[in-house]
Formats: structure tokens, sequence, C-alpha cells
């Protein structure tokens, strides 16, 4: 379960939006279950159907995030032309089972849908968002 502000679900969406129609990518950080901070980290694969984050970005992020005592709560990117619902690659490349894998789906760029999930050695569990 995680706890998302408007504004911070706002942010992510805008970060999404920006970026269309690439798929974009970032990394949610918070504490026990309530995200505060959204971290927009360039897709280095400029591609509509796939994504991986620039290395040094993504590093230097989670440093900060547990830097600042907060937890990596989640890893987020949008799926611009399909479901929000996790790709074969989506699960072979979740290298963290500890956090939350969300995805957003701007098939219908009026109505994002956003979903998360965990992601343990190539099970899927759909896990209850708040947005509040």
């Amino acid at each position: 379960m995680l706890h998302l502000s408007r504004p911070l679900a706002a942010q992510l969406l805008t970060h999404l939006e920006s970026v269309y129609p690439e798929e974009g990518c970032g990394l949610v950080a918070g504490r026990a279950e309530q995200a505060t901070h959204i971290y927009p980290i360039e897709n280095i694969l400029h591609s509509q159907t796939a994504y991986e984050m620039a290395a040094l970005p993504q590093v230097e992020t989670i440093l900060a995030i547990e830097a600042a005592g907060d937890d990596l709560c989640a890893i987020y990117h949008s799926h611009p032309h399909s479901p929000a619902t996790p790709s074969e690659t989506d699960v072979a490349l979740a290298y963290y089972p500890e956090s939350l894998y969300l995805i957003v789906s701007l098939q219908d760029r009026a109505r994002p849908v956003l979903r998360g999930f965990h992601i343990v050695d190539g099970m899927v569990t759909e896990r209850r968002l708040y947005i509040e």
C-alpha cells in the first residue's frame, strides 16, 4: 500500500505527460508507505515501449534518498500506448523486490490510469494505492 498526496500524484503525471509519447520514469521516496518526493529520471532509451533510467542520476538519487533518512517507496514509469499492467520486460527487470512498481497508462491521456505492483521472483501482485 502506498499513500500519495494529490499534488504529488499530479507532479508524477505532469512529468510523464512532458515526455510523452516516450515512456517516462523515476523514483518515489517517502517514509512508512507515505510518499513525499517524486524524482523524475531520464529514460536513456527514449522509447515508446521501454525504459532504462540514466545510471548516474539513478544512483545519486537513491543515495540522496537514503542520506535524507527516507525510503525508496516506488519505481514508476509510463505505458504511453498500453494498459497499466507490467509487461514481460517489466517483470524480468524488476530488480528491487522491496519497492512498489507504479505504472501509469496514458492510452487515454484525458484519463490516465495509475496502478501499483509488487514484483518478486516473477510473481506480480497488485497493491492498493491511496491518493488523498
